[in-house]
């Protein structure tokens, strides 16, 4: 009676056997290539910080040029606080400078595990959030914070309120709004997520879109700094545009129907 030899699935993760023991020395490995890269980049920004600070700090001369202040220097606000901030940009700039590195050592790491049809995804997926991300950091920076910032500060009469801002809340401000402005443009893979695994439909959402379209207005007069209608329509309009982005991309991605079982002999 011969025996009967299985075939390996075609979508099997790639058979590199490896032993408990290997696999702890890899991920070893691949922490200290983060952890150096991420030291690197860290300390380079920490380093040219005055080039740094110039950089950061030009959504609020650009407001106070449109209000018309000219001695618009921030303060310090004690002597250990702006060292901090200063650390504190310096580790967030690393950090996103060195992401597609340590993206790298993580797809290395776990790639080798994954099925054919996830690793698909993972690099479909992977740059364009990275992308996403970047291109939300740069509206916030370059579009959002300046006008918002000069919505805030024209609110008050410059005849009776001297504008003074320390630079550690100004660096606090602009480093938070500018990541919640990368995160939320994640908007359309989020989208695209759901409707891979089954849980929604690009006809579903739509259905939505009337509902969605006021969830946008208030999540934009949450993350605008300023509370005129103006910095509102500038967060609101990229939304709605990545809402229908993010339909669009559902359109090409379905989740495929379960396949029919075989009939038992």
């Amino acid at each position: 009676m011969e025996a009967t030899v299985k075939e390996p699935a075609k979508d099997h993760p790639d058979e590199v056997r490896m032993t408990f023991g290997e696999h702890l020395e890899e991920l070893r490995w691949r922490l200290i290539k983060i952890v150096v890269m991420l030291a690197v980049t860290c300390v380079t920004m920490m380093v040219v910080y005055e080039s740094l600070l110039y950089f950061i700090t030009r959504p609020h001369f650009e407001a106070m040029a449109l209000l018309g202040v000219k001695n618009s220097q921030l303060m310090s606000g004690g002597y250990t606080k702006p060292i901090w901030s200063i650390m504190k940009l310096g580790f967030i700039l690393g950090a996103f400078i060195a992401s597609p590195w340590v993206g790298y050592q993580v797809w290395a790491f776990v790639g080798s595990g994954l099925y054919k049809h996830e690793k698909k995804w993972a690099l479909v997926f992977a740059p364009l959030s990275f992308l996403l991300f970047a291109g939300g950091c740069t509206f916030g920076y370059f579009i959002l914070i300046p006008y918002g910032l000069y919505g805030m500060a024209s609110m008050m009469s410059m005849d009776v309120v001297s504008p003074q801002y320390v630079l550690s809340d100004y660096l606090d401000l602009v480093m938070t709004l500018t990541l919640a402005t990368g995160a939320i443009f994640q908007l359309p893979l989020i989208m695209t997520f759901t409707n891979a695994i089954g849980l929604t439909t690009a006809k579903w959402w739509l259905m939505q879109t009337r509902y969605a379209v006021i969830v946008i207005f208030v999540v934009a007069a949450l993350l605008t700094p300023s509370p005129d209608i103006y910095s509102q329509l500038l967060m609101a309009v990229p939304l709605v545009v990545l809402y229908f982005l993010g339909i669009l991309f559902c359109l090409f991605v379905r989740k495929k129907p379960p396949a029919a079982a075989a009939p038992q002999p």
